[in-house]
């Protein structure tokens, strides 16, 4: 569907906002100062409504005029677009959170990176879902000096070295002398993310160097970077970036 006209767009917030009865202004002044976090809030037809400069500058050349009254497949590629669309849905229809759930983002212009999303419904007085509120923050390695690091640093250096083998969590856990939920919490604590999902982020890391180098065939790539098969392997892959690996590649083309 085409986005709202421009002239529309500042009583389609002014609107949604009298709904929900919240102020919402006020965090989004608070996230503009955020550069790795990307927040928005959309109504029920998956417009958005409210965003921070972060997704403004990544999407819209700085302009958040430019976005508002848009829907996800005005902003990004087909696939992901559709990937945002079912979490919205979701949200929308359970009334159920998405928390911390790891993904590969593509923005315009090239850029990607890794992220942790979170959505939440949005509620009007009256207790009816109005819209989604949500953010997505970029996930960076920690610092070699941060606290606990340098006891998992072994651990890690093995999981970077042989992410292609069949890693057990339980295993990862007694090399680093910990047990598993010592282990667990740690890596949450340094990573933000579970030990299964930084496996996995190691792995797909590695794939999509070898997708954007485009030698090998996507079997190949599945095999090297630890999956069963290539079927897993676009699984994962799908899961996580809202895309085949074949339509991933295309994309970076």
């Amino acid at each position: 569907m085409p986005s709202l006209p421009a002239s529309s767009d500042s009583t389609l917030r002014t609107r949604f906002l009298a709904d929900l009865g919240q102020a919402v202004l006020l965090p989004e002044a608070l996230f503009d100062a955020l550069p790795d976090v990307v927040f928005f809030i959309k109504d029920k037809a998956g417009r958005y409504v409210t965003i921070n400069q972060t997704f403004a500058n990544r999407c819209a050349s700085g302009s958040k005029d430019k976005l508002i009254g848009k829907r996800p497949e005005e902003v990004f590629p087909p696939a992901l677009a559709a990937s945002y669309a079912h979490q919205d849905a979701t949200v929308l229809q359970t009334g159920n959170s998405i928390d911390g759930q790891l993904e590969l983002h593509l923005y315009p212009g090239g850029i990607s990176g890794w992220c942790l999303t979170t959505k939440h419904p949005l509620r009007s007085p009256k207790g009816d879902i109005v819209g989604i509120a949500g953010i997505s923050r970029d996930l960076d390695a920690p610092d070699h000096k941060t606290s606990g690091f340098a006891n998992l640093s072994k651990t890690l250096t093995l999981m970077r070295h042989r992410y292609a083998e069949s890693l057990r969590i339980e295993d990862l856990a007694t090399h680093a002398g910990l047990s598993v939920y010592q282990f667990e919490q740690r890596i949450q604590r340094l990573f933000q993310m579970s030990p299964l999902q930084l496996l996995h982020k190691i792995r797909l890391d590695e794939a999509v160097r070898l997708l954007d180098e485009g030698k090998l065939s996507l079997g190949d790539i599945a095999l090297q970077t630890g999956w069963c098969d290539q079927s897993a392997f676009t699984r994962h892959f799908s899961r996580y970036a809202g895309m085949t690996p074949g339509r991933y590649r295309t994309l970076r083309q």
